[in-house]
């Protein structure tokens, strides 16, 4: 079996090759979604320079992918997997969530380079969480089961977002003028960071800020200690720690929590400063709950790609592989 697998996000696609769902990967690259019309585009400029002959595809989308029609989301890339197959000519393909990916590269989260920003014990029998802000707001989840893991599928960056203080109220009322549904994502992603950027220059009334800035920038900025930019991060990091709690609690995910995308590594050395830990710890009742939950930080770039190539040796999601 030669394998190509594939991670598309909002804003990149990730690309390796590999010999099986084990063997390590090669001829990564990362390219930029906008430069191509389509995904079979991008394949095929990946493609292009490499004398490879592949037989099956694992991709990773950012969206729902149940359909035989994927509709990547935050993306102008849309595909039909039988049309896709037909067209490589391979044998099979697998099209999952982009954070159940990031899930199946966590098996193990302890042996991956994860940063852990929370210590805890992990009961290895309950499920782990995986979750993070990047183009959009990623959540996943894996259930021990016989030897191997089942993937949890949803769109948990579209729930409700749940304001818990008085600044978080008054970000729900401003987002609410332009937003009938304002979600977790709206909040807790690269386009929630300029959307929580937006209110605190809205309502700053000496600051030297320009009204709007672009995530990339808001994190600079943050990093550099400027006023409205700091307290935007600090803002939206504390109410990534109440999904996370949330999400915790809805799913008993007492193993323990990996943050993954592109957001919060960037952010990093921000974390102690911020309401993180507190937020997350501290969820009223059940708070005792949370207090052993250890949450770990992804920063492998191609745990997407690695993720995808993971689902290849699942049975739980290689059962829905499309074939010939």
């Amino acid at each position: 079996m030669s394998l190509l697998v594939a991670d598309i996000g909002g804003t990149n696609v990730r690309f390796g090759v590999a010999a099986d769902a084990t063997a390590p990967l090669a001829h990564v690259r990362i390219m930029t979604c906008a430069s191509y019309p389509t995904f079979a585009d991008a394949i095929a400029a990946f493609l292009g320079p490499l004398d490879i002959t592949i037989s099956y595809l694992s991709v990773a989308v950012a969206g729902p992918v149940n359909d035989d029609l994927v509709d990547v989301t935050n993306n102008h890339w849309a595909f039909d997997k039988g049309a896709l197959m037909q067209a490589l000519g391979v044998d099979g393909i697998l099209v999952i969530n982009d954070f159940t990916a990031q899930a199946l590269a966590q098996s193990d989260p302890t042996a991956n380079g994860n940063v852990q920003i929370c210590a805890g014990a992990s009961d290895h029998k309950a499920p782990l969480l995986v979750i993070g802000p990047g183009t959009g707001l990623g959540v996943s989840a894996l259930i021990p089961a016989d030897g191997d893991f089942v993937p949890i599928e949803g769109e948990g960056g579209h729930v409700s977002f749940a304001p818990r203080t008085a600044d978080e109220i008054a970000l729900l009322a401003f987002l609410n003028q332009t937003m009938p549904h304002v979600s977790a994502e709206r909040v807790v992603s690269g386009s929630g960071l300029e959307n929580v950027y937006a209110f605190m220059a809205a309502r700053a009334q000496d600051s030297d800020m320009p009204v709007r800035l672009g995530a990339p920038e808001i994190g600079a900025a943050a990093l550099a200690d400027k006023g409205i930019a700091r307290d935007a991060v600090n803002l939206m990091l504390g109410c990534l720690a109440t999904v996370i709690a949330n999400a915790v609690l809805t799913m008993g995910t007492w193993r323990g929590v990996v943050i993954a995308g592109g957001i919060v590594p960037h952010v990093q050395s921000l974390l102690a400063d911020s309401p993180f830990t507190a937020r997350f710890r501290h969820q009223g009742r059940m708070g005792v709950l949370l207090e052993t939950v250890p949450v770990w930080l992804s920063v492998d770039p191609l745990a997407g790609i690695k993720g995808a190539q993971a689902a290849m040796a699942n049975r739980y999601t290689t059962a829905r592989m499309r074939r010939k």
